[in-house]
């Protein structure tokens, strides 16, 4: 008996707890179920804007006064060459009815804007001060304003544009300078024609010769040529960080300021430094059986370089004097000199000629600033000696 009255009250705790366990389960879908109809929390903005408890009445003064304290401080600029320019957002109208009109609730939207044809002239006139008309004829002014367009819609803090994204190819084809090399062995004139017609400059790391050409198959002398013949058409250029070997003795292709040596085992290398975002090429032509052509092709500069050579110190050359008594005053250019005791008989073999020491420097003009000037790099020619024969006799009686 004591068992069925404890089996009756087991099973009448559990029905008990069960239908607590119901009635708490419908209580919370209910109040779940009155929280998110009624009370979720709406997303609703336009770019940072949140708009979610706002009414849609007040929707019209806090865009236009959020969006005019963000026309003021966010910074979108331009930047070429070193030189930069801060738009005005304000040329950009808030066209507010459109951007009220095509908000979706619940979700991030768009601000939009105009560009009046008053204001479109502004643009163009700003980047045509900084960056000059030249580059800018050559600028898609329309792909710039509709990048613009997309990018304040979303109303970022912060955009730079690279200019050169916008510029025609046609103007990476203008040749910056151009300089030739002359007196090359005709079979290096051809294999380097045959091998390289143009090398590739990247931008924005360090350039070197060897990585770029080593695998063609040519002499360090072919590759000598080239670095030499690029060397001369970059001194006017922004590049910067030269790191080369001068040949010990100047070979005839080669001239101050185009005067390199490659050499692959010694890892003797020819670089420097492209610091712009944008590349460059080296164009190489034969001209005739002798002589290469060199023109580097790029977009225009807006600073000007300007590079000069100042011979920093002279190395005096030495007369050597050399006896060959075969010498008289019938020697063809003989050149003859009387003392009191003696006759001198001499002949030139070899002009003297004076070494330098050469520095090459080269004048950075930004616009609207100083002249800056710098040591790009120096070269060193020994001297030549002046060499005489010559023949010394004693007067008869002296």
């Amino acid at each position: 008996m004591n068992k069925l009255k404890q089996l009756v009250k087991r099973n009448l705790y559990l029905s008990i707890t069960l239908e607590i366990l119901a009635v708490s389960l419908v209580f919370a879908g209910v109040i779940l179920a009155v929280f998110s109809g009624d009370n979720s929390v709406d997303q609703t903005s336009v770019g940072f804007i949140y708009l979610g408890n706002s009414s849609e009445t007040q929707y019209q003064s806090i865009l236009e006064r959020e969006i005019g304290s963000w026309q003021d401080s966010a910074e979108f600029d331009v930047q070429f060459q070193g030189y930069s320019l801060e738009l005005d957002l304000n040329w950009f109208e808030l066209d507010i009815e459109q951007t009220i009109d095509d908000i979706v609730k619940d979700e991030d939207n768009i601000a939009y804007f105009t560009l009046s044809s008053a204001n479109r002239l502004l643009l163009e006139s700003a980047l045509q001060s900084t960056f000059t008309s030249e580059i800018i004829d050559s600028f898609d002014l329309d792909l710039f304003i509709e990048d613009i367009h997309s990018d304040i819609q979303k109303l970022y803090s912060r955009k730079t544009y690279e200019l050169s994204d916008f510029l025609d190819v046609v103007l990476f084809e203008n040749v910056i300078d151009t300089t030739t090399v002359t007196n090359i062995n005709i079979t290096d004139v051809d294999q380097i024609i045959e091998k390289v017609s143009s090398i590739e400059i990247p931008e924005q790391e360090r350039f070197s010769l060897l990585e770029q050409i080593d695998d063609l198959g040519l002499t360090n002398e072919q590759m000598s040529i080239i670095a030499s013949g690029l060397q001369g058409v970059i001194v006017n250029t922004h590049f910067n960080g030269f790191i080369f070997e001068q040949n010990i003795e100047t070979p005839s292709w080669a001239s101050p300021g185009q005067d390199v040596r490659i050499l692959r085992v010694n890892q003797f290398d020819f670089t420097f430094f492209n610091s712009l975002d944008y590349g460059f090429l080296l164009e190489i032509e034969e001209v005739n059986d002798n002589t290469l052509s060199f023109s580097l092709l790029g977009i225009p500069y807006i600073t000007t370089y300007t590079f000069e050579s100042v011979v920093q110190a002279t190395i005096p050359y030495q007369t050597i004097y050399i006896d060959n008594d075969t010498i008289n005053e019938l020697t063809p250019g003989v050149i003859i000199t009387e003392t009191d005791e003696e006759f001198i008989y001499r002949v030139l073999i070899q002009s003297g000629i004076n070494g330098e020491v050469i520095f090459y420097n080269k004048t950075t003009t930004v616009t609207g600033s100083a002249p800056v000037t710098i040591k790009l790099f120096d070269e060193q020619y020994l001297p030549v000696d002046e060499i005489y024969h010559e023949h010394i006799v004693e007067k008869v009686g002296g």
